[in-house]
């Protein structure tokens, strides 16, 4: 599991700006209220690459490419393409294949849906069924293809 702060790539984008203009680590750091370690900190993660990440998928073996791809998403992972052939994949098989392909880890689904990202780590392990209230936001967040007619979510 991940721990420590979310990142924020509105401050990251802010502070990379600020240095582009010329000003110094502790000038940034005066700017946003924040130490220039942090300042010099947050720029040296602007230089690293970001890992590839991938998972195969379980029907044709092909790698998944996603940002939001962990090692933990390996298990029952399909591509977008081996669940349009499997119609009758359960709702949580579904919903990891929506989310790996927007990209998106369990965090940052359950903040758009408003749920905690154990909930989806329940939608999609089978554990639980959406509610009808954390639906609508799962489909705005997804898309309409994740919805079946087979889903029958508890009120």
């Amino acid at each position: 599991m991940v721990s420590g702060r979310k990142p924020n790539p509105k401050r990251r984008a802010e502070i990379a700006g600020l240095h582009a203009r010329g000003l110094t680590l502790a000038e940034i750091g005066r700017r946003l209220g924040m130490s220039r370690q942090g300042v010099y900190e947050a720029l040296a993660l602007l230089r690293q690459p970001m890992p590839k990440r991938s998972v195969p998928c379980v029907g044709c073996r092909a790698p998944i490419a996603s940002p939001g791809a962990l090692p933990s998403d390996g298990d029952h992972a399909l591509c977008l393409p081996c669940l349009a052939s499997r119609p009758d994949a359960p709702f949580g098989t579904r919903l990891k294949a929506f989310r790996l392909a927007a990209g998106l880890m369990k965090a940052e689904l359950a903040d758009r849906v408003g749920v905690s990202a154990m909930t989806i780590h329940h939608y999609e392990t089978g554990a639980r069924e959406p509610r009808w209230r954390h639906l609508a936001p799962l489909v705005r967040a997804l898309g309409p293809g994740l919805v079946t007619l087979g889903l029958t979510p508890t009120a």
